[in-house]
């Protein structure tokens, strides 16, 4: 081969190199803009999972704060109805007490009632002896 020929063969392979030289530049440049878009897409989702995460964040704990909210309610409601079963059970005991206080009042009372009517039943009846007038006219 002559020095033309090498000359030729060298300014072709020159050519082809350059040309893939801009093939691969080209091709960079392309595989540089999809990194890029690659990268702006895993920030905006980083920014979202970072959003995400805090609506997390702020929905366990609103539902944690329900949740101790209600069991302090809870236990303030039974502590409430202990307290009022306490206080029925306690005038239950008063209502018994007075029951019993009444059945003797009115026992008391029905007995005095009676002797008082005996008494003057029998008072009545002597009256009714010395006076036969008086038994005679009250049952005309």
């Amino acid at each position: 081969m002559t020095n033309e020929e090498l000359a030729t063969q060298i300014k072709d392979l020159t050519v082809q190199v350059q040309d893939l030289a801009g093939a691969v530049k080209t091709l960079a440049e392309t595989m540089n803009a999809k990194f890029e878009q690659v990268d702006k897409r895993f920030e905006q989702i980083d920014t979202q999972l970072s959003a995400i995460r805090t609506d997390h964040k702020n929905l366990t704990d609103t539902v944690k704060n329900m949740e101790l909210r209600f069991e302090k309610r809870f236990e303030t409601l039974e502590a409430g109805q202990a307290s009022i079963r306490a206080d029925i059970a306690g005038l239950r005991h008063d209502l018994f007490i007075e029951e019993g206080s009444r059945e003797t009042a009115d026992e008391t009372i029905l007995s005095d009632q009676d002797e008082k009517y005996k008494s003057l039943d029998k008072r009545l009846r002597l009256v009714e002896a010395k006076f036969p007038d008086l038994a005679q006219g009250s049952t005309a």
